[in-house]
């Protein structure tokens, strides 16, 4: 894992584990003290972008930025099935 912190919530690693394991890089950005109505440990994509997904992770404190990279397509629909929250 790359970006400002190195360290993921403990509910966060169930997911980022399946994302490594399956090919993806994380790069996590800033997190942020905040209440949400998902509950933690959830993964929510914002948006696609050619390299990856802009995605939040809500934790027991917050929510964390992250950015997933993904060059795999077929990961990508994987990706999108298993996070797409609405």
């Amino acid at each position: 894992m790359r970006g400002k912190h190195k360290s993921i919530p403990k509910e966060l690693k169930k997911n980022a584990a399946w994302l490594e394991k399956n090919g993806a890089k994380i790069i996590i950005g800033l997190s942020e003290c905040a209440r949400h109505k998902y509950s933690p440990g959830t993964i929510k994509l914002l948006r696609e972008d050619e390299a990856g997904f802009k995605a939040n992770g809500y934790t027991g404190n917050g929510v964390m930025n992250l950015f997933i990279v993904v060059k795999d397509p077929e990961l990508r629909e994987k990706i999108k099935e298993k996070f797409n929250h609405e």
